[in-house]
C-alpha cells in the first residue's frame, strides 16, 4: 500500500511541480479554511477579502463583530450561521488557542481543535498543517472520492482510519503536497462528474 501511494504522489507531483504554499498568517488560514467549508476557494477567498475590509486587516475583530454583521459579509460562502459561529468560537481568545495548539502533540490538537463549534476532522486537520506546518492528513470531498475509485484502501476504513494511517507512514511534507495535489487532480480530471477518464495516468487501476 505505502509503495503504491508513493508511487501515485510521484506522479501527481510530475503534473503538478509547484508545490502548494498558501502563504497565509495562522489567523488568516483559521479563517479561510472555515470559510472554504462545503463552498469553492475562490467564495472562499472573497470572503476572506470582505472580512479584511471589516476588520480593518485585523481578522481578530470577526471575534467581536456583531453576529448579524459577520453573517451578511460571510454570506457568499454559504452555510453563513454556523461558519460565523465557528469563526466566533475559535478567534474569541485566539492567542491562547494559539499557544495551546502549539505545545500539545498532534493527536490532542485535533482533538481539541475539534471542540469548537463546527471544526471537524479535516477542518483542524488543514488548520494544522497549513497553518502550524504538522504532520496531519486532511480528507475532502475529491480525496475521498479519488482513493475510493482506485481502491486503494479498504472499503471498511473511515476517513479518520485513512488519515491516521498516512499521518504514521508519510512525513508532513509528502502528506501536504500529497493532498492538495490529488485535490488538483479531483477538480481538473477526476470530477465527481464527466471525469476526463481517457487522459487519468491511473486508469489501469481504476
Amino acid at each position: 500500500m505505502k509503495s503504491s501511494l508513493r508511487a501515485i504522489a510521484e506522479k501527481l507531483s510530475g503534473m503538478f511541480p509547484k508545490p502548494f504554499k498558501p502563504n497565509r498568517s495562522d489567523v488568516e488560514q483559521v479563517v479561510f479554511t472555515v470559510l472554504s467549508q462545503n463552498t469553492t476557494d475562490r467564495n472562499a477567498q472573497r470572503c476572506l477579502k470582505n472580512l479584511k475590509r471589516e476588520t480593518k486587516g485585523d481578522l481578530l475583530r470577526i471575534a467581536t463583530m456583531e453576529v448579524q454583521a459577520l453573517k451578511d459579509v460571510i454570506k457568499p460562502c454559504g452555510m453563513y450561521n454556523q461558519k460565523a459561529e465557528a469563526l466566533k468560537g475559535i478567534l474569541k481568545n485566539w492567542k491562547s488557542v494559539r499557544e495551546r495548539v502549539k505545545k500539545l502533540p498532534t493527536d490532542e490538537a485535533i482533538d481539541f481543535l475539534k471542540s469548537f463549534p463546527y471544526i471537524g476532522s479535516k477542518t483542524a486537520r488543514v488548520i494544522l498543517t497549513f497553518a502550524f506546518n504538522r504532520n496531519t492528513f486532511p480528507i475532502d470531498t475529491h480525496i475521498n472520492r479519488f482513493f475510493k475509485r482506485l481502491g486503494i484502501f479498504p472499503d471498511s476504513w473511515k476517513k479518520e482510519d485513512i488519515s491516521r494511517f498516512m499521518e504514521e507512514n508519510f512525513g508532513a511534507e509528502f502528506n501536504r503536497n500529497f493532498h492538495y495535489n490529488i485535490i488538483r487532480f479531483g477538480r481538473k480530471v477526476c470530477r465527481a462528474r464527466k471525469p476526463e477518464c481517457d487522459s487519468c495516468p491511473f486508469r489501469q487501476m481504476c
